[in-house]
């Protein structure tokens, strides 16, 4: 058979026929390594990848690089909001006066399944959130599948089922740092978008939108700097984004439970951030693209990567 999983306490590894490779952690069901094998015979991994599950749990908060985003994304202002007229309080994690990247990006997962066959191989991670932060009193179940194709895509999918007895406020996304080959100034970036959120000084949106995308078309990276929140146009059959270096492109095709992305370049200028949201930043307070989901009722997020050779 074509495809192989590995499965250890720390780590689960999937490859298909000495062509990709994948690796997960359960420590915070985060994506480690989605890598191709060039014509050369080296492997090129194109996430910004920790050295061991150790090192991530150890420097997880300094870039949040592969972080699983829920039940909110991005920032949330003031670490505050109002559900069914009460006040909520996050304390989990902040960055200045506002909470951010959600309450289980250090969660613990568990094996669910596995399985593999002649055209795919896939595993599924769970968690139970369990009321932890007092700011979020809500009980839900998340799991998170990963599956390798044939064809070099690694879907990504996502459920949440709300076992409280009342609705809960929910947001989802993914918080990957990618890098293809060479310079990263000379990587070609395009996004599938018309419009961007305009932020204040704060970097949350102001309900504006900007017409306005530099990355309309594929354009190099070049010294730009990004903290910015694309809003997806409709076709979802096309990438939303597309990266390309000198030998390997990735492509990056959501469905539209993830109307948006938020592409942001780190200080190292090694990598770029290419964030699926399936909601604005604060979307507990502005509620754009907030999902009320009601008691025993699931919701899905998917999103798919692809490497290639180019």
């Amino acid at each position: 058979m074509s495809f192989a999983i590995q499965i250890t306490p720390d780590t689960i590894r999937i490859s298909h026929a000495e062509q990709y490779q994948v690796e997960i952690y359960p420590f915070g069901a985060l994506l480690n390594r989605f890598a191709i094998r060039q014509e050369n015979g080296q492997w090129h991994n194109a996430i910004a990848a920790y050295s061991s599950p150790q090192h991530a749990q150890e420097t997880l908060t300094q870039l949040f690089r592969s972080a699983k985003l829920s039940p909110f994304v991005c920032r949330l202002d003031n670490a505050q909001y109002t559900h069914q007229g009460s006040l909520k309080t996050v304390n989990k994690f902040k960055l200045g006066d506002s909470a951010i990247h959600g309450l289980i990006f250090d969660a613990p997962f568990a094996l669910q399944s596995s399985h593999s066959t002649a055209t795919h191989a896939s595993i599924t991670l769970a968690h139970v959130y369990r009321s932890e932060d007092s700011g979020y009193p809500f009980v839900y179940r998340i799991q998170i599948s990963y599956t390798l194709d044939t064809h070099g895509k690694l879907h990504i999918r996502s459920q949440v089922t709300n076992l409280s007895d009342s609705p809960l406020p929910l947001a989802d996304g993914w918080h990957p740092y990618f890098a293809v080959d060479g310079d990263m100034a000379n990587w070609q970036l395009k996004i599938r978008s018309q419009q961007q959120l305009a932020f204040n000084e704060r970097m949350l949106p102001t309900g504006e939108t900007i017409n306005s995308n530099p990355f309309a078309h594929s354009t190099p990276i070049a010294q730009t700097e990004l903290d910015n929140c694309f809003v997806l146009t409709d076709d979802f059959s096309q990438p939303a984004v597309i990266l390309q270096g000198e030998r390997i492109q990735l492509s990056i095709t959501p469905e539209a439970s993830y109307p948006f992305v938020q592409a942001y370049t780190p200080p190292q200028r090694n990598s770029i951030a290419l964030e699926n949201l399936s909601s604005a930043p604060n979307a507990f307070n502005n509620h754009i693209g907030l999902i009320q989901l009601a008691p025993q009722q699931a919701q899905e997020f998917v999103t798919v990567y692809q490497l290639e050779s180019c």
